[in-house]
């Protein structure tokens, strides 16, 4: 048998950081981040504790690496690039697929949003989130500032907690919510 060559145990190394963080994602969902050990993490990923040491060095570095796993996953469904210039048409598909994002991967948005809306937790992600998030907020207020808005800033942030709003509520209650509907109203408020 040949050995190995360095790109193919890079991506057995990838791979068995994606196994870690799916098990640490399903185990944050069903025990919440609290209750979940390395140990637990490492047990479900059908990994030692210490293998597991090889690739976090913290449970708070797993949960960092997956929040900015799922925020990632997000802008990639949604195609938001740092800088874009976003019109009309582009905002009215930003909020669908923000309204389609909680119904289509419930399980990932679900941790996501426990887990942001938990005060320690949301304090422990934050700087590395904050960064991230940055590029999506200034086109999301330039867009608002086209719109001439007296206060671009808290549209935004009155726009994002309305999303919140929605998405948890398809969460809650995916077969009754109206989503549809809901993305209707979003776009008649938000898009003059």
């Amino acid at each position: 048998m040949a050995p190995r060559t360095s790109e193919q145990y890079e991506e057995l190394r990838q791979e068995r950081k994606s196994e870690i963080l799916d098990a640490a994602l399903h185990l944050f969902a069903e025990e919440g981040y609290h209750s979940a050990s390395v140990s637990k993490i490492a047990t479900k990923a059908n990994i030692s504790k210490g293998l597991m040491y090889n690739y976090f060095h913290s449970k708070e570095e797993v949960l960092k690496s997956l929040t900015i796993d799922l925020f990632e996953y997000a802008m990639d469904i949604m195609k938001i690039t740092p800088g874009e210039v976003i019109t009309d048409e582009r905002f009215k598909e930003i909020i669908a697929l923000s309204v389609d994002i909680p119904l289509e991967e419930p399980q990932r948005w679900k941790l996501y949003m426990s887990l942001v809306f938990q005060k320690d937790i949301a304090e422990l992600i934050m700087k590395e989130m904050k960064i991230r998030m940055g590029p999506y907020m200034m086109s999301m207020m330039t867009y608002f500032n086209s719109k001439d808005y007296d206060d671009p800033m808290a549209m935004m942030r009155y726009f994002s907690a309305v999303l919140d709003g929605v998405q948890l509520h398809c969460l809650l209650d995916p077969e009754h919510f109206p989503a549809e509907k809901a993305k209707q109203y979003l776009i008649e408020q938000f898009v003059k």
